[in-house]
């Protein structure tokens, strides 16, 4: 998130395309089959999640919340534009496309999406679980040093899925789309004009990350789970949000804090482990991803009132 004259800035990846919102407008471009760029303009007020974001640890959770809701908005959206198919898919997935009646790369996302839950199921909840139950004991370890040793277990899986994930095909593109958005952020000057040709030029990181942001407040989340026990299920789950939401209103302060001071040595230092996630989470993206994300971005600014 970034400021241009005065109106905060919202950018997230959709299905082949950027949504990104300035202010009042919401614009999203998304390359159809035809290689056109598809626009939509949307104009919204966040009156609510602007004063929010001013107030201090309740930012932090509007962060937390409206990130995933403003990505969940925009691949709803962009599913309206008729975005082109990226992956025309083998042999093998065609017909098995054509026996569903559906594309390959609907059937490619399904896949990714249950992939995505077999790694998180398998790496964060199974195997820790596993490595409780049978391996552990046979150590004849204290139950605390067990619990340490599986919550360390947990907290190392996530970092893997946050390894992996990003890798999957249909999340590799999103990826692509996340690193041209930080390109043409990056590249916008003091007037809030970018050219495509500087934002090709401009780094595909960002020192301000919601991805890397949400990956933090889980893998902590996870280390305090392991030190509050519950014996319901329903007051379980209750505790746990409650526990994410208070981790992700603490958290954002001092990285909030860090964004702002940003380029400073300290700052970047301290910031290591941010852009350390911020790179699983960002590719290199193609010159026309990057000329959707202009496109998008000028539609936004032009059209905030």
């Amino acid at each position: 998130m970034s400021e241009i004259n005065a109106s905060p800035i919202h950018a997230s990846p959709v299905a082949e395309g950027v949504r990104i919102q300035i202010g009042t407008a919401t614009a999203f471009a998304v390359r159809r089959e035809n290689k056109d760029i598809s626009l939509r303009i949307r104009r919204e007020y966040h009156t609510a999640r602007d004063t929010m974001e001013r107030i201090p640890f309740l930012r932090g959770i509007v962060r937390l919340v409206s990130g995933t809701a403003d990505f969940l908005d925009g691949v709803a959206e962009s599913a309206q534009l008729d975005p082109q198919q990226i992956v025309k898919g083998t042999r093998f997935e065609q017909r098995f496309a054509e026996l569903f009646r559906v594309r390959p790369t609907n059937l490619v996302a399904a896949g990714s999406a249950l992939a995505i839950i077999i790694l998180l199921v398998g790496l964060v909840l199974v195997g820790p679980w596993a490595l409780a139950r049978y391996a552990l004991p046979e150590f004849e370890l204290p139950r605390p040093a067990i619990n340490a040793i599986v919550c360390a277990a947990r907290v190392l899986g996530g970092l893997v899925c946050a390894a992996l994930i990003p890798r999957l095909r249909i999340i590799n593109r999103l990826c692509m789309y996340r690193g041209a958005i930080n390109k043409t952020l990056n590249a916008a000057g003091p007037e809030g004009r970018v050219s495509r040709g500087d934002a090709e030029g401009a780094s595909r990181l960002s020192h301000r990350s919601d991805a890397a942001f949400v990956v933090t407040v889980l893998l902590l989340s996870i280390i305090a789970f392991a030190l509050v026990r519950t014996f319901t299920l329903p007051v379980q789950l209750l505790v746990r949000v409650l526990i994410v939401l208070i981790i992700a209103a603490i958290v954002n302060e001092p990285i909030r804090l860090l964004e702002d001071a940003w380029p400073n040595r300290v700052a970047a230092v301290l910031l290591a482990p941010q852009l350390g996630l911020e790179r699983l989470f960002v590719r290199e993206p193609h010159p026309q991803m990057v000329e959707a994300a202009v496109c998008a971005y000028h539609a936004a600014r032009e059209n905030d009132r």
